[in-house]
């Protein structure tokens, strides 16, 4: 498997900022917003605590996971149409994002089937190898196709159940099944119009590159009101503050 040739054009900065664009790390924040939010709505308190953060950590190492085989999958492409990218510059290469990727992927299921020890339940690492095969899925073919959309909504509704799924009741209630459905929906629709960000015109391509970060950015708005609903205004506060480090890091890591 041959690396992406290196472009003159390459952008500034050193490997750190390469890696931290690579796994788009100001958008783990909202996969972390997605599992606390089903954990909630489930639990209605943030405990058993080691459970959840074995989740959050299970679900952000799989985002991360997922942008990188992402970006090696698609080195060709990128290449041709973004070539700033970390693997077309130069400053990683494809053989690299490939390894990080499935090992971050098989670190993200270890912590899954941890956060389901410590609940006492066998969803979290079902729905924790779900995700992940979904996640490889989209990234190596799905993407491309008409199913590309519904993967990735799929993607993100499993985000939510792995952390419902760290409590008995996801069985008996409607309502976490709900919220992920929703929360798939709306990603379905965040996936169609990213489609369009590669554009001939510059100036629509940034339009649509600004609205699908605004669009990123508010999973953490939709999980914020679902915690406050779940489990009071604290925790609804709380899961809206993860915005700051998703603004931070997108500063100069691009959440596209």
């Amino acid at each position: 498997m041959s690396d992406a040739p290196t472009t003159p054009s390459a952008p500034p900065g050193g490997r750190g900022l390469a890696w931290k664009q690579l796994l788009r790390l100001g958008n783990v924040f909202t996969a972390a917003s997605n599992v606390i939010a089903g954990f909630l709505i489930t639990h209605g308190r943030w405990e058993p605590a080691t459970a959840l953060a074995a989740l959050v950590g299970s679900s952000m190492l799989m985002y991360a996971a997922g942008m990188a085989l992402n970006d090696a999958f698609d080195a060709p492409l990128d290449a041709r149409e973004r070539p700033e990218r970390p693997i077309p510059s130069g400053r990683i290469s494809r053989r690299s994002a490939f390894a990080v990727g499935w090992g971050l992927l098989g670190l993200g299921i270890a912590l899954a089937a941890q956060g389901g020890a410590i609940a006492r339940q066998p969803g979290p690492l079902f729905a924790g190898c779900c995700l992940a095969l979904t996640i490889v899925m989209y990234d190596a073919g799905l993407k491309s196709t008409w199913a590309g959309p519904a993967a990735m909504g799929w993607c993100r509704a499993l985000n939510v159940l792995l952390g419902a799924s760290a409590s008995p009741l996801v069985n008996e209630s409607w309502t976490p099944w709900i919220y992920a459905a929703g929360v798939g929906g709306y990603t379905v629709i965040l996936t169609l119009l990213a489609r369009s960000e590669v554009s001939e015109n510059p100036a629509q391509a940034m339009q649509v590159r600004r609205l699908v970060t605004a669009m990123i950015k508010g999973f953490i708005v939709i999980d914020a009101v679902a915690a406050t609903f779940a489990a009071g205004w604290l925790s609804g506060l709380a899961v809206l503050l993860l915005l700051i480090p998703t603004t931070l890091y997108a500063r100069r890591a691009p959440m596209t």
